[in-house]
This record gives structure tokens, sequence and C-alpha cells, in this order.
């Protein structure tokens, strides 16, 4: 995670050199959606790959998975971290934004998109694309399939909503056909080949999606705890691994490098008044302040920043002083 050049203009060399070597890190993911309906692009670090380059898009190819980034679309990218709920450990993410256009509005209903031309793969581009009508704003979350029986079921669904009357059983023939899903956004695509898990089944290891009835009803674009900017919305996320976990989701010790590269991300990416509750933290431990004198943040985002900021203190730099501060004021209940 390079942030050498992480400024560079879309389009320019630099900035596809950065795109290129965030993609060439298997540590690390990527994903498309809106609230409740995402697909995520996750790759093994010794899993066959296939790259292609062209002059506006980078894209990979897995057995599993395969993504494309457009390198010519500008964006508003912003870096932020994210709170955990252990008491001690944060993640990390970052968001490739654009604005929330009033006068875009995709159908809420099935809808044929045609055979799927801009397929990674070339024996992908015959197949049927059926936009499934449950996305918010930019993007738009699909399915893709040469299976004649559910394209058919697909096309006498069209103009319904994917969760109407006739949603059980067009789930039942989605998981006899297990079509790929296609994630669809102005920066991009991400297809996910791996198999759809029955109903009451866990999401696979590596490339997955969500599709979740009750968080696509709330309309929203994104969690509520990301700190887009209002207007915005994101249409790519690149997700750094956690400085706390492998790549299964699983606790291990804390990877000093994986967060120092992504502090460069945040010190390029990060919001202003972010920057400014972390330095003012920073800054009061170092001069002995104690923590009851400190005026605490007032918006639950800008505490969780605090939070996250002693956190990262008492793990790089600790101390009594900050230990003192991470008992008093990083605590559950306070939320």
């Amino acid at each position: 995670m390079s942030g050498k050049m992480m400024s560079a203009v879309p389009g320019s060399q630099a900035y596809v050199d950065w795109i290129d070597s965030l993609l060439d890190d298997p540590r690390h993911g990527w994903s498309i959606g809106s609230f409740g309906a995402v697909g995520e692009f996750i790759r093994d670090p010794g899993e066959p790959l296939v790259r292609e380059a062209t002059e506006h898009a980078r894209s990979l190819c897995t057995p599993r998975a395969a993504i494309r980034v457009r390198t010519d679309v500008a964006s508003r990218i912003l870096a932020y971290d994210t709170l955990a709920g252990d008491g001690m450990s944060w993640g990390h993410a970052l968001a490739f934004c654009m604005p929330r256009n009033a006068n875009l509005a995709y159908p809420d209903t099935i809808v044929s998109l045609g055979v799927d031309l801009g397929a990674v793969r070339a024996e992908d581009r015959d197949a049927w694309l059926f936009d499934l009508g449950v996305s918010v704003g930019h993007v738009r979350f699909c399915l893709r399939t040469h299976d004649a029986r559910l394209r058919d079921h697909l096309l006498g669904a069209q103009n319904r909503k994917l969760f109407g009357p006739d949603g059980r059983t067009l789930m039942e023939e989605t998981l006899r056909a297990q079509p790929h899903r296609v994630l669809l956004s102005p920066l991009g695509r991400i297809e996910v080949f791996a198999a759809i898990p029955p109903a009451d089944g866990e999401s696979p290891d590596g490339p997955h999606t969500h599709l979740l009835p009750a968080l696509i009803k709330s309309g929203r674009t994104h969690d509520a705890n990301a700190p887009i900017p209002a207007g915005f919305q994101p249409v790519l996320m690149f997700n750094p691994r956690s400085p706390w976990r492998d790549g299964m989701g699983r606790r291990v010790p804390f990877d000093a490098d994986l967060d120092r590269d992504f502090l460069r991300l945040l010190d390029c990416y990060g919001l202003p008044e972010e920057a400014r509750i972390r330095s003012s933290i920073e800054s009061a431990i170092e001069s002995g302040v104690q923590p009851l004198a400190f005026t605490w943040p007032r918006t639950r985002r800008g505490r969780a920043v605090a939070r996250l900021t002693l956190r990262r203190i008492v793990q790089r730099r600790p101390s009594e002083l900050a230990l003192e501060w991470r008992a008093q004021l990083d605590r559950a209940e306070m939320e």
C-alpha cells in the first residue's frame, strides 16, 4: 500500500501504478455494493490469477471471482478506521466515493440488461445479465447466467420486486442454477463465481456476496457508522486487512507494518476533522494532560476516532498515562 503517489490524478501513470499496487497485494480485499447488497473480491496468495491491463482499466481474475477497476474515473477517496467491539482492536477502510445523483434512479424491480458484453472473461460475454433491483444509487446487484431455465424465469419476473410474492420460487431456481453475481459501479465491477450457500448456510471463505432483505429495506447506500460525507456514496471499497486479523478474520498478534501502511493512506485521504482529533489526543498525552481534563468529542464518530486513537497509542507507544486515558475513556458502555 505504497503512499508515494496516492494523491495523483485519475488517469495519470502515477494513479494507475498506485491502483496496480493495491490490486497486486493479496492480503487485502475489495467490495462493491450498497447497504445489504454487496459483493466482495478476495483471493489467496497462491491462487491462480489472470491479469489484464487496458488503457483505462485493470482486471484480476481467479477461478472464484474477478474484479475490474477503472483508472480514468474521478472519485473522492476517503480513508477511515473502524472501531471493533472487543475493547482493543480496529479495522481499516478506503472508500472511493461519488456524489449522489437525484436524477439517477435504477428500477427497484428485476430488469434484463441483455448479454453481459462487459464481462471480465470472454466466455461470460454471451451470458444473460439481470439487475435484481436491490441496490441504491450508482451501484447495481446483478445475476448472470447461461442457464436457460433461470434466464426464462428471470425474464418472466421482470418489473417485479425480488422480495415479492414470487421471491421464494426465484431463490430456489437461483440455488439450483448457481449463477454468477455481478456488482456494477461507475468505477468497475466485481464478479463472484463461487457457489451460493443455502439460506441456512454460511458464506464461503473467499469471494462471496451478501443479499440481506432487512438491511436493503433501509434504502441506505452504506453503514451509518462509516463517515462518508453527506451527499456522497461509496461506489468501490478497498478493504485493507486489519492489523489484528488474518485473511480468514481470525485474531492474530498486532501487525505494526499493516497499520503503518494504512496510516499513510489515512494521512493522505482521512477527514481533516478526524486528523485534528487524533492530533489533539496525541498532544495531550505527550503533554501530560489527565484524561478527565480533556474535552471529549461531542459526536458519535468523533468519540469513535478518539477511542481508536487511544488504542493505537497504547499499542505503539504504551505509557502509564496512555493506559489511564484508555481506562477512563475507551469503554464500551460510553456508546
